[in-house]
């Protein structure tokens, strides 16, 4: 989902003894957020253009779960401070994927404003992602894949969003 260039100095990939499931957890260094993916993820970084129109710096992590049939991912963007427009947000995942949103609920998650998200996309695909703002960064776990398979989609993507930990730094 975006452009692959290496950020090591600024993140890390960190295995606690027993993750949940054999699952790997992964801990943003700039952030300090923590999340379980299934399988350790080296971060890739990119800039893009934040909701509310500057150029931020996202660092992505992805695995795959269920055989490979899901792209399960963590996303960061550095925000430097200012309130996120969650709608913004969601409505450009939808276009980065020529899909459409299905649902977008607020939540909170540890205290902080969020938003839960169903876009479907391409031929029966679906995602499904949260957008969390938690000071200078917005977090974005995510699970895509088949709608056909949505059991398994939304299984993940519960153990997923569980094992987040926007505190953690």
């Amino acid at each position: 989902m975006c452009g692959v260039l290496a950020v090591a100095a600024s993140c890390a990939v960190d295995e606690r003894a027993e993750p949940a499931d054999g699952w790997a957890t992964v801990t943003d260094g700039p952030s300090g957020a923590r999340i379980d993916l299934p399988g350790a993820a080296e971060p890739t970084a990119d800039t893009a253009t934040a909701a509310n129109g500057p150029a931020v710096t996202l660092r992505n992590y992805t695995a795959s779960a269920g055989g490979g049939a899901l792209e399960v991912g963590f996303n960061v963007l550095d925000t430097r401070g200012g309130r996120y427009d969650f709608d913004a947000g969601v409505e450009q995942v939808a276009t980065s994927l020529d899909g459409r949103i299905v649902s977008s609920r607020p939540t909170a998650v540890d205290g902080h404003a969020a938003v839960d998200v169903e876009v479907s996309y391409g031929r029966g695909q679906l995602v499904l992602f949260q957008l969390v703002d938690v000071d200078d960064h917005v977090l974005q776990p995510l699970v895509a894949g088949p709608a056909d398979r949505r059991d398994l989609v939304e299984e993940t993507f519960d153990h997923l969003t569980r094992t987040l930990d926007v505190e953690a730094s």
